[in-house]
């Protein structure tokens, strides 16, 4: 689904946030990718519309649209964090040779939850599962 301008503004009021270009720019690339972006692929992608924006003015509007709930992230051990536009509770499978990102959805897992021991001192805000294994495209280079 193309993810077009008035909709982005939509979201950006509807959360009680300006509504500038830029934003609407930054939200439109992350929504409009297909994939989790990265902060790099977003600026990249949003300079070419705007060339004069900042690397800084990404960041600072990707965290706090992911601080309002417009956006989500997926973040892994020594990787950079990635966006995801869907904000609802859902589930990810990751390729460990090509790093893509695939959300998937499974009721049994929406209800796992810690031990109470370790949560007396963490208030715990979501509970997301990551799947790690090889895509299937990985898979067909390996058997080559």
């Amino acid at each position: 689904m193309a993810y077009t301008s008035p909709k982005a503004e939509h979201l950006l009021r509807e959360k009680g946030e300006r509504v500038t270009p830029q934003r609407v720019a930054i939200l439109r690339a992350v929504m409009q990718s297909g994939i989790h972006p990265d902060a790099d692929a977003i600026y990249r992608h949003v300079c070419a519309e705007h060339p004069y924006i900042s690397r800084d003015t990404v960041y600072r509007t990707l965290a706090m649209m992911e601080e309002r709930g417009i956006i989500g992230s997926v973040l892994f051990v020594g990787n950079s964090k990635r966006y995801d536009p869907n904000t609802a509770n859902h589930h990810h499978l990751v390729c460990l040779r090509c790093r893509k990102i695939v959300d998937f959805t499974a009721q049994s897992m929406d209800c796992l939850e810690p031990p109470p021991s370790t949560t007396r001192k963490f208030r715990v805000l979501r509970t997301t599962v990551h799947v790690e294994g090889i895509c299937e495209e990985c898979a067909g280079r390996t058997r080559r």
